[in-house]
């Protein structure tokens, strides 16, 4: 399958596989993610954000950390090729507050893999290696057994009851009232006992919502299933940490019933929806000054609205230069918690959100994605995921509120939202 070697940019050879039909793709890639410590990051090819799919299995190496961010410093890279994952993972919401809940799981989780495939909008596949025994070894697995998947099937079901998130909504927009706040976002929690193949369900998940950008990823001892439509910041620095930042913040929700101009057109004009989404702009801006040359800073096509399977939302992209010495570090800080699963003032929101919630959201609302060998990074907004752990699996959705939020329609926007994981269900019951 695999042809004459090419040399790329440094310790990395590319090999062209030639086009593949998406049965070709999937069918390699169920191969690949049943093996231990599996990543798929899942582009659909519709857009730029979903242009790229990558596969890697069995990684040399792993980096987690059960407390903060610190472990960020120990994901070293090459150099050389950029945009070509080198760790692939994610960091959790709660690695970036201080809580008063027990934390679930790991604060940071990334796996480096020494190959793997790309599979671009076209359908041209690549193999990407670090030499001639890591080809080796992802020729294995590419051809290794396709594993029959137990069909998973949950029990007990527990919800944030409708009420309860009415009560917490009530309360803060008591906290907007009172100036605390201008903005916060606020998330239900389904969770229960789960038997089965968690990728059985990332795969259900996967039919039930497509997406830009999606993820399945094995950490060992728990697995990620994420599909989610919202960059939160792709970053593209020189040798010297100067180089082009953007994120796409996604604030403002309506149901997608049919008639998609009439639909985007009120979204755009509700009052309500515009308020939301200018808050987090500006956040998101502010949160990208920190880092930015002066004068770089600018929002670029402003108020898109995106269709997906059951919503419409609304999106604006916010792009700056980074100045020189800038460190993943640095810009994770910046920039973490994403703003659009927080609110404004981001801080005091970050409080309240840990009051009125009544659980850790772990790696929902967090960063999913790569580093790539330059040191740049590709995360999204950790939204629509669901996490298997300890035989449990807990999903979250959330919206955001400002002072007109009517606590009604804000529980039936997470039912909404919800229906991704819920339908899911419904396809493997």
């Amino acid at each position: 399958m695999l042809r004459a070697l090419e040399t790329s940019k440094p310790a990395m050879r590319i090999e062209n596989l030639g086009a593949w039909s998406e049965a070709q793709w999937i069918d390699v890639a169920l191969r690949m993610v049943s093996l231990p410590g599996a990543a798929w990051l899942d582009g659909d090819g519709s857009s730029d954000l979903g242009a790229t799919s990558w596969l890697a299995a069995e990684p040399v190496e792993v980096v987690r950390s059960k407390r903060s961010l610190e472990a960020l410093r120990s994901l070293r890279t090459p150099g050389g090729s950029d945009d070509v994952p080198h760790w692939i993972g994610y960091i959790a919401y709660d690695a970036g507050v201080t809580s008063r809940h027990a934390r679930p799981g790991d604060a940071m989780y990334f796996a480096r893999y020494d190959a793997l495939l790309r599979r671009d909008a076209e359908g041209n596949v690549q193999a990407f290696a670090e030499d001639e025994t890591a080809l080796t070894r992802l020729r294995r697995r590419m051809e290794s057994s396709r594993p029959a998947l137990r069909a998973p099937s949950i029990h007990a079901l527990r919800v944030t009851p409708a009420d309860a998130h009415a009560d917490a909504i009530e309360r803060a927009r008591a906290y907007i009232a009172a100036g605390d706040i201008y903005q916060v976002n606020l998330a239900r929690c389904w969770d229960a006992a789960f038997e089965g193949s968690p990728l059985a369900l990332c795969l259900a998940m996967r039919e039930a919502s497509p997406v830009p950008l999606g993820l399945y990823l094995d950490g060992f001892d728990h697995q990620v299933c994420a599909r989610t439509m919202e960059r939160f910041v792709r970053w593209a620095p020189d040798a010297e940490g100067r180089g082009p930042v953007e994120t796409r913040p996604i604030k403002g929700t309506v149901r997608r019933e049919g008639n998609d101009d009439v639909e985007s057109d009120a979204l755009r004009s509700d009052p309500k929806e515009r308020a939301e989404h200018a808050m987090i702009v500006d956040l998101m801006r502010n949160d990208l000054g920190r880092l930015a040359e002066v004068g770089s800073v600018e929002v670029v096509r402003p108020l898109d609205v995106e269709p997906y399977a059951k919503l419409h939302h609304l999106v604006t992209t916010v792009r700056a230069t980074t100045r020189p010495g800038t460190t993943l570090e640095d810009v994770v800080a910046a920039t973490f918690p994403p703003g659009s699963v927080t609110g404004a003032p981001k801080l005091r929101a970050i409080e309240i959100i840990d009051e009125l919630e009544e659980s850790a959201r772990g790696v929902y609302c967090g960063a999913i994605g790569f580093v790539d060998r330059s040191g740049g990074a590709n995360f999204a907004v950790a939204i629509r995921t669901a996490v298997v752990r300890d035989q449990r699996v807990r999903y979250f959705a959330g919206g955001g509120l400002v002072w007109p939020s009517v606590a009604a329609k804000e529980v039936a926007e997470t039912e909404l939202k919800a229906r991704v994981f819920l339908d899911a269900l419904e396809r493997i019951g």
